[in-house]
């Protein structure tokens, strides 16, 4: 990487100095048509009273939710994101950005769960462990690169008066604020403010010390353009000025109108100025006189108690040789770039890198006013998010973290917020397949190899393989963004039991997502057919680190050397207790729906003794490993309307949530009711079922 000055032409420019590296990208990204798929409208248990729900919620039983006026809660990789936002109509629309990207420090960040009483520390979700390696594989270079488009499509979303905070440390900052005043043009920079971070005091220990511990992180501002205008931050004032003080009335900026004689003297200093203009600070001095004729008289005992009885007045008074002016006691101050006095970081939700609401606070209210929209792109835990929500700001937010997405929602169902949806990027395998260089049927052979199937000639999406059981296996690819279905399932059962004359008794199913209610679907659909269906079944995920290993997989002898470092695991499994319908009047009845059983099959814990003292205990209750469910109690088979939430963590808070749950529904109807459920370690299952409330 090397500062270019630019081409021979461009030495003749002022401030043409930029940042330079070999892979830097030559175009800046653009809006793609990419759509954002809904997983969830998510109500909050405080706002599930129709009465109480936002206008644009529409009426839910008639479907018209009016989705552009929600606040967004978005899965997925935030190039895409943006990009989809552009394409959609978001340019100029959002007011403040914070964002707080990967700092480079070459680390995984580790998430850590409490199961029943057991504190263990969690793999980073596969999607989250890639990103960061890809961020550091190649060097400073790869995450300058990472880190360039996002920047350029960030400065496209905002308004004309809009503004960028974007949270750095050491590690990168000198080398983002070069890329920073290139994008965004050097006289759009405002201010490098410093925030406070706990120092790890790890040097104490020796005698001498190679550096100094790192007490401060920065976060440069950046306008939109010289539109850009900020509400005054303010910080908490010392107890002197909480007392109120005097200070010098002059300086040594130098203006002509400002030196008159007061007190019948000019400023000393033959550049210096009085602080404000000639009237103002006679009619100063003339209320300090009246102070001096009210203490004269025994009407006060004090000048501070003078002063607090007539607020509304300035003093200026002569002291020591010169005048002074009185600086009203107050409880805040306007805040200057040190941030010192707030802590950037908190440990409330265990996420690493967790911002303060503190720090969030100050920077939502100084760079953006009541329903302005407020984007954070890196959301992490998701405090921009909740303090936006609690500033009566709009927001959005962008994680490829499976985790935190788990965190912000349940932070935001717990304290009450309205409600918002929560998404994915829509044909999302579709286009990182794409980005990793390849077509779709290129790829299905790729996971087919990674098996140890062998892909077959007639039918492109399945191929064979000899299990360690000496069976012979009809492995299916799946393709992406289309949920593996159980009719699709049941067709290739049938296709199964006679391909190639002999048939296979044992068919794999390698899904990228399954449909709702996938296994009871597929049980019943296995009772319908009886015995014409002999085919065993299993299904497996297929792990999204094959886009990292196709980097470096250019040959078929690659992908087969892979094939011991990818593991495809089983899909949890979730079946729901049979309902219970209770008639309570004429016209309602209490419906009850439960968890019956929930099984995971594969444990990212890190220790493996823990391991298995986690599966010993989930094996006893499968509900330890539950972390969220919420229901929708008239499911529409499109969109997942989530009006209960059952949650198990909040602020280190573990708590045990019920299994089973009830509400008062109309009778007169037949309606499906949906659940979704969410783990600890950030699977997703869900499940449906049917109930007639015509026949209670």
């Amino acid at each position: 990487m090397t500062l270019g000055l630019g081409n021979h032409v461009e030495l003749r420019r002022k401030d043409s100095a930029r940042l330079v590296w070999d892979t830097k990208p030559k175009r800046a990204p653009n809006p793609k048509d990419i759509e954002f798929q809904t997983a969830e409208i998510v109500i909050p248990n405080p706002h599930r009273d129709q009465a109480r729900l936002p206008s644009f919620m529409g009426n839910l039983t008639h479907r018209a939710i009016d989705k552009t006026k929600m606040n967004r809660l978005v899965w997925g990789d935030n190039l895409l994101a943006m990009q989809a936002l552009l394409a959609s109509g978001y340019e100029g629309k959002i007011k403040l950005i914070y964002t707080d990207p990967p700092f480079w420090t070459g680390e995984n960040y580790y998430a850590n769960i409490t199961i029943a009483g057991k504190e263990v520390t969690q793999s980073p979700p596969v999607i989250q462990r890639l990103a960061y390696k890809d961020f550091w594989s190649g060097g400073i270079d790869s995450y300058l690169d990472m880190l360039y488009p996002r920047l350029q499509l960030m400065r496209r979303l905002l308004t004309d008066d809009g503004s960028l905070f974007i949270h750095l440390d050491w590690h990168m900052g000198h080398y983002i604020k070069t890329v920073l005043d290139e994008i965004f043009g050097k006289k759009n920079f405002r201010n490098e403010i410093m925030v406070r971070r706990t120092a790890k005091h790890t040097a104490m220990q020796f005698e001498k010390a190679k550096t100094l511990q790192v007490a401060s992180d920065s976060i440069f501002i950046y306008a939109k353009s010289d539109a850009t205008e900020f509400n005054k931050p303010y910080k908490e004032a010392s107890e002197k000025q909480k007392a109120g003080s005097w200070h010098g009335f002059t300086d040594n900026c130098y203006r002509p109108t400002m030196r008159y004689k007061l007190f019948g003297l000019l400023p000393p200093s033959p550049r210096g100025r009085w602080l404000w203009e000639e009237s103002r600070a006679q009619r100063a001095a003339e209320n300090y006189k009246l102070f001096e004729k009210a203490m004269a008289g025994g009407k006060v005992g004090s000048f501070e108690e003078f002063a607090r009885e007539n607020t509304d007045m300035e003093f200026v008074r002569f002291n020591n040789g010169s005048p002074q002016y009185w600086i009203s006691a107050r409880e805040q101050i306007m805040s200057d770039t040190s941030w010192l006095d707030i802590q950037a970081y908190s440990h409330l939700f265990d996420f690493p890198t967790e911002k303060s609401k503190a720090l969030l606070e100050r920077v939502i209210k100084m760079a953006s006013d009541k329903d302005d929209l407020v984007f954070d792109c890196f959301a992490g835990s998701g405090t921009t998010l909740a303090v936006a929500e609690e500033l009566e700001r709009r927001w959005m937010g962008c994680d490829f973290s499976k985790t935190a997405i788990q965190i912000t929602r349940n932070r935001l169902v717990t304290s009450g917020a309205k409600p918002f949806l929560l998404e994915n990027i829509g044909n999302y395998q579709r286009q990182l397949i794409y980005l990793s260089g390849v077509r779709i049927y290129e790829m299905q052979k790729i996971i087919l190899k990674l098996y140890g199937a062998t892909p077959r000639e007639d039918l492109p999406d399945m191929g064979t393989r000899r299990a360690d059981d000496g069976a012979v296996e009809l492995i299916y690819v799946s393709y992406p963004d289309r949920p593996v279905t159980a009719k699709k399932v049941e067709e290739l059962a049938y296709i199964a039991d006679k391909l190639d004359g002999v048939g296979y008794r044992r068919l794999v199913v390698l899904g990228w997502d399954y449909e709702y209610n996938y296994e009871e679907l597929l049980k019943e659909r296995r009772r319908a057919a009886k015995d014409k269906w002999k085919t065993e079944v299993l299904n497996k995920t297929i792990p999204p680190e094959v886009y990292d290993h196709l980097k470096t997989a250019r040959t078929e002898e690659d992908v087969e050397q892979l094939r011991d470092k990818i593991h495809f695991h089983e899909k949890p499994y979730l079946k729901l207790s049979p309902p219970r319908i209770e008639k309570t009047s004429k016209e309602k009845a209490k419906v009850t729906v439960g968890i019956e059983r929930y099984v995971v099959f594969d444990y990212p814990i890190e220790d493996e003794k823990k391991r298995q003292e986690v599966m010993e205990l989930a094996q006893k209750d499968c509900f330890l490993l539950v972390d969220y469910w919420a229901i929708d109690w008239d499911y529409d088979n499109m969109t997942f309307k989530s009006v209960w939430q059952a949650i198990r963590n909040g602020e280190r808070e573990v708590k045990e949530i019920p299994k089973t749950t009830s509400r008062e529904l109309d009778i007169g109807k037949p309606l499906v009711i949906a659940v979704r459920l969410v783990d600890v370690f950030g699977n997703d299952s869900s499940a449906t079922q049917v109930i007639d409330l015509r026949k209670v």
